[in-house]
């Protein structure tokens, strides 16, 4: 059986644990900035410009301890603001309904000056696709564990309950989100829950919201949720 590694993921200091040691991460930059050189043939080009993209590149993949810190903040108020609109819902619920909860809810972060909301709500969309598949059909088994935003929801009645898993998929084909289990991304920022590595089957266990680190089994970069 693989072994579930918990998912603390805050140094003593309160700061984010980072997703990788500096050495890695410096490696990682180097090979992504010789495979820019190789390429187009080692010729003309910089390999200081090369290091700088590579670096870039890395970093959106792997978020520096800061920028986990950051989107974090912008996650958790985002998931808030979403939670906040989908419960205002009182009346029959539709793809519509759902849209506009979740748009209106980007649409604070970005009056508010967060720009990097837009990676922020990829993911979170994830994880209402997968909270929705998880649910069934018609959404009779509400749970802590599966219900993520929607547990708004939780005592609404059974009629509430079939329109509200019929509203949520068709939102998310309009979304081009795919409603069923989802794949992450090592460095994406997730809701709470164990993961598995798909290279390896290696578990990875998150407390609370926060970025997936590297497999620290196989160093593999794509999980599912367990």
């Amino acid at each position: 059986m693989a072994k579930t590694r918990s998912g603390q993921r805050s140094a003593p200091s309160g700061e984010p644990t980072p997703l990788i040691s500096m050495e890695e991460r410096q490696r990682m930059i180097a090979e992504a900035a010789y495979f820019r050189a190789e390429a187009r043939g080692f010729s003309g080009g910089s390999a200081v410009d090369d290091w700088l993209a590579a670096e870039r590149e890395v970093n959106r993949m792997l978020p520096t301890p800061q920028q986990q810190k950051d989107e974090l903040v912008i996650y958790e108020k985002l998931r808030a603001a979403v939670r906040k609109f989908l419960a205002d819902t009182r009346e029959a619920v539709s793809a519509e309904t759902v849209r506009q909860a979740f748009d209106k809810a980007v649409e604070e972060l970005h009056k508010a000056g967060e720009h990097t909301v837009g990676k922020v709500a990829a993911s979170l969309r994830k994880d209402m696709a997968d909270a929705a598949a998880k649910m069934g059909p018609r959404w009779e088994k509400f749970s802590d564990k599966s219900a993520d935003a929607f547990d708004v929801w939780r005592d609404r009645g059974g009629l509430f309950l079939a329109q509200a898993a019929s509203a949520v998929g068709e939102w998310l084909r309009h979304a081009g989100t795919k409603l069923g289990q989802q794949t992450y991304r090592a460095g994406e920022m997730v809701y709470g829950g164990t993961f598995e590595c798909t290279g390896c089957g290696e578990r990875v266990m998150l407390k609370t919201s926060g970025h997936l680190p590297p497999c620290a089994k196989c160093r593999g970069l794509e999980f599912r949720r367990a």
